[in-house]
């Protein structure tokens, strides 16, 4: 087995575990994030993270976001 061959196969089997080592996400979207979205979300309900455009597509809802809360 030469040098080039053995390079070959260190980069394919690294390239193998980094696409297939990350199956589950960091954050599902049920859970919270953090304690500071946990209160928000006891305080003031759900968060609004995406809106359709005009056009229909989803976007997201900075305003709604970023806006003053009673």
């Amino acid at each position: 087995m030469n040098r080039r061959h053995r390079v070959c196969c260190i980069t394919f089997v690294a390239f193998t575990v980094v696409m297939c080592g990350c199956r589950r996400t960091l954050f599902p979207k049920n859970e919270q994030r953090n304690q500071f979205e946990a209160y928000n979300t006891m305080r003031f309900g759900p968060q609004l993270t995406e809106q359709p455009d005009p056009f229909g597509l989803p976007e997201p809802a900075l305003r709604a976001r970023l806006g003053l809360r009673d």
